[in-house]
């Protein structure tokens, strides 16, 4: 049976079928009952159908074609990246001899039932403009290289950016950076100008020729709650010195010989690294390699949520440390809690862990501020769902990132605390950064080296990526590359317009990619209603419909520049 498709075979109408839309009821459509596809060709001699597999899967069955002496055609998939694909010609023109070409007759096809308060309103143009300033900066990776203008706001650097995070408490005034070299500069609160960090574990003079020979080399930067201290993260880059490996704070004030910059953790992930030789490991865990630093959203408070990985035992860890000015602190490791990932609540009382706990199930849980006392939100492993980097946002909501299956077997989506997916999938691979907005109503999801910014309400996905090669903060939007909820004002289509599928066959998809879940398939004639759209993504415009099956998903509206609906 084909999706979409009149699941019988009757003669052709003489008149078009007429286009149902109606806010009292769904109408009921009846057909006679006949053969299925492969009792009519066993009838005519013809081959059945069968599946064709393309570069995405497998693809919608071959029409059968009746003449008998000459090879059935082969399906092939289209250049397209597996939309759809049309039966190759037969290789043999049938002759004199040969009785005439039999013809399955046309069947109905049935327009689609929508209520019109089912339909999405329309909307006007996005613009996630006032998103992309304050609170946008801490969350990307940028590369702006040496000569080319960094702007956020009135703040202008032409050295080079490749993080960037305003300070919460000033964002127009201070600040902290790695430039193209991967030094970390900073103007703290008050201070008149922006200064290179000269101390522990740098010094006066210190300079590299490239990022990729600094040992020093810092990939993350954190300020705390009051704007008073800074955390940077150092991982070196392959063959370097690994001495200074793990995570720093610097406080504004210098008052003994070790201050302002202190260690809060050596990594130690194996035993080559020389920051291990400062370390007393002791206990099951030897090896550990920070991967995310978290203030505690509390003015005042110097407590710090650590994410690490264990290398020994191929899985995530937490830990809970503090920025205190002593510089043995870091010489005895934290203890670790076997979390996957862990994020502070709004008000900073209790931490939402996801992932992977001790036992290997996947959970979304709350715990309290030293990770004690799990109150379980959400079981994932029960729904056969793997969860990562949950968050409480400031309305109550729990929101994850997590997809079907196992982690790493393919992209993520966003998802309630019911175990409800909530956007499509985020990009084409497992993700390899998170990082959620301050506010919570966003979070940016590195993937194949592209940057997504995902909004949780109504899971808007932006491939952000080109926002971090050369950003304009204070000006520009952002919104038309938005996937819609409803259909764009000024649209080619109207929400509820029914067309006509004009190709031989047309796949649906989960999301507006080629690389998106195939949910179905349409043949020629076939009607569609709109939803939403257009979103033009890899090339094409993508149209969310409604089938005459009640099936939703995205198709693309135009392949190699030819349309694939029309109307009736």
């Amino acid at each position: 049976m084909q999706l979409g498709r009149a699941e019988v075979v009757v003669p052709a109408a003489t008149s078009q079928p007429t286009v149902i839309v109606t806010a009292l009821s769904r109408p009921t459509l009846t057909f006679l009952p006949t053969m299925s596809d492969a009792e009519v060709a066993q009838l005519l001699a013809t081959p059945a159908p069968r599946p064709v597999e393309s570069a995405d899967g497998p693809e919608a069955p071959t029409q059968p074609v009746t003449a008998v002496t000459a090879p059935a055609p082969v399906a092939t998939p289209a250049p397209d990246g597996g939309f759809a694909f049309t039966p190759g010609p037969s290789d043999r023109t049938p002759s004199a001899d040969v009785g005439p070409r039999a013809t399955l007759p046309t069947p109905i096809q049935p327009t689609v039932a929508l209520q019109l308060d089912s339909l999405p309103a329309t909307i006007a143009p996005i613009s996630l403009a006032t998103t992309f300033s304050i609170s946008s900066a801490p969350v990307y990776q940028y590369d702006v290289p040496a000569g080319e203008t960094f702007s956020f706001q009135n703040i202008r650097l032409g050295d080079g950016v490749r993080l960037f995070i305003p300070n919460p408490v000033d964002p127009a005034n201070s600040w902290i950076r790695t430039d193209h070299y991967g030094m970390l500069r900073y103007k703290p609160l008050g201070a008149s100008q922006e200064g290179v960090m000269t101390h522990s574990p740098y010094h006066d003079g210190f300079s590299v020729p490239s990022i990729d020979q600094n040992k020093n080399r810092i990939v993350e930067l954190d300020w705390s709650a009051d704007g008073q201290r800074i955390s940077f993260r150092i991982d070196p880059p392959p063959g370097q010195d690994t001495a200074s490996a793990g995570v720093w704070f610097w406080q504004p004030r210098i008052e003994t010989e070790n201050d302002p910059t202190y260690a809060i953790i050596r990594d130690c992930p194996d035993d080559s690294y020389g920051s291990c030789q400062r370390v007393r490991r002791q206990g099951p865990i030897w090896q550990w390699k920070t991967k995310g630093v978290y203030w505690r959203p509390v003015e005042g408070d110097n407590t710090i949520l650590l994410r690490v990985e264990l290398p020994q035992e191929r899985r995530n860890a937490l830990a809970i440390v503090q920025a205190v000015r002593d510089p043995a602190y870091a010489n005895t490791p934290p203890h670790f809690v076997r979390y996957d990932y862990g994020h502070w609540n709004p008000d900073g009382n209790g931490i939402v862990v996801s992932g992977q706990r001790w036992d290997g199930h996947v959970i979304i849980a709350d715990v309290n501020s030293d990770l004690s006392g799990e109150r379980v939100i959400l079981d994932g492993s029960a729904l056969g769902l793997w969860l990562r980097d949950a968050v409480r946002r400031p309305n109550g909501q729990v929101v994850a990132l997590g997809r079907p299956g196992a982690p790493g077997s393919g992209p993520v989506a966003l998802y309630d605390s019911n175990g409800r997916q909530i956007s499509p999938f985020i990009g084409h691979a497992p993700p390899e950064d998170v990082r959620w907005y301050p506010d919570r109503n966003l979070v940016v999801v590195s993937v194949l080296g592209r940057q997504y910014t995902v909004q949780v309400e109504g899971g808007h996905i932006i491939d952000s990526t080109d926002l971090t090669g050369n950003p304009q903060f204070s000006e520009g939007e952002f919104g038309s590359s938005t996937i819609p909820t409803g259909v764009r004002q000024g649209a080619q289509y109207q929400p509820g317009q029914q067309l006509r599928v004009s190709i031989p066959f047309l796949n649906i998809r989960q999301s507006p990619s080629v690389a998106a879940a195939r949910v179905g398939q349409l043949v020629t004639g076939d009607y569609v209603a709109i939803l939403a759209g257009p979103f033009e993504n890899e090339g094409y415009p993508w149209w969310r419909v409604r089938t005459a099956a009640l099936l939703e998903g995205w198709i693309a509206g135009q392949i190699s520049g030819a349309p694939t609906i029309r109307t009736p």
